[in-house]
């Protein structure tokens, strides 16, 4: 597809993932949708929590068609009570979870600002990502082993604008990811953080697309599930808007700005994205 960068063929290991109770939050669509159905189709029994209840039982339906063992919940991540609850029923049916991916998150535009719909996306991308972690967590330290990866984004390393809550969001999970792997890594159980640049959503513009730097859904998620199996801590990825992200960071305050206030925005995401 024009305007559109698969990224390079990723394969990941059957050996890893046969066998393993995956559980991922948003994972009834976009890269969380793309991880289960990759996983699955590798061996892993997945459960997936998500709000839409149509689209838990359109990726259900897909994954079992191939073969998979899957268990869908609808739940809010915001809802740290029916979280930990929808945990505790899918490892009842999955088995205890060795990898927890924590890719549930929305965008909403924060100009003008609005503090309900700046709040909401903090709620969701930061206190909905500790809500599924803090249900996994404990389960993993009493065995002494599991693996939890957080999503957050290459937008974590600079503000851009329309986007202050969106960035804010990503920083803080970046940031509680390296706090927490540090806690969790002499228990054994490993943290770690993907940061994928633009990946090509509802949410992204015309004028982004025809970039050409834009990656699928679906390599995202090899490239994250990748990273799982080689036990990386952080992966930002691609590595070119990695690095132009470091390089803006670096430049002096009034040049970053010009450049940033002239790049395309993302568009305002539907209520239920």
């Amino acid at each position: 597809m024009p305007g559109m960068d698969r990224g390079p063929t990723i394969m990941i290991s059957n050996t890893f993932w046969h066998g393993k109770s995956v559980l991922v939050t948003g994972g009834s669509s976009g890269i969380g949708r793309e991880a289960c159905l990759a996983a699955g189709a590798a061996g892993a029994r997945i459960g997936i929590i998500a709000r839409r209840q149509a689209s838990l039982e359109a990726t259900q339906s897909q994954l079992r068609a191939t073969g998979a063992i899957v268990e869908t919940i609808s739940c809010d991540v915001v809802d740290g009570p029916a979280l930990r609850s929808a945990v505790t029923v899918l490892e009842d049916r999955l088995g205890p979870c060795d990898v927890a991916i924590a890719c549930a998150g929305i965008h909403r535009t924060s100009w003008p600002l609005d503090a309900e719909a700046a709040n909401t996306v903090i709620d969701v991308n930061v206190k909905g990502s500790i809500n599924f972690i803090s249900a996994v967590l404990p389960g993993m330290l009493a065995r002494r082993r599991g693996h939890i990866c957080g999503v957050a984004s290459i937008a974590a390393v600079v503000g851009l604008p329309g986007n202050a809550a969106y960035c804010a969001s990503k920083a803080a999970l970046v940031a509680f990811l390296e706090s927490l792997r540090l806690d969790c890594g002499p228990r054994g159980v490993r943290i770690s953080t993907a940061c994928p640049g633009v990946v090509n959503t509802p949410m992204v513009t015309d004028a982004e697309r025809a970039t050409g730097t834009l990656m699928t859904a679906e390599a995202a998620a090899t490239t994250i599930l990748r990273a799982i199996e080689r036990g990386r801590t952080e992966i930002w990825f691609p590595r070119r808007t990695w690095l132009a992200a470091r390089l803006a960071r670096s430049l002096p305050t009034a040049v970053r700005d010009w450049i940033l206030r002239s790049q395309p925005r993302l568009e305002q995401a539907p209520p239920d994205a």
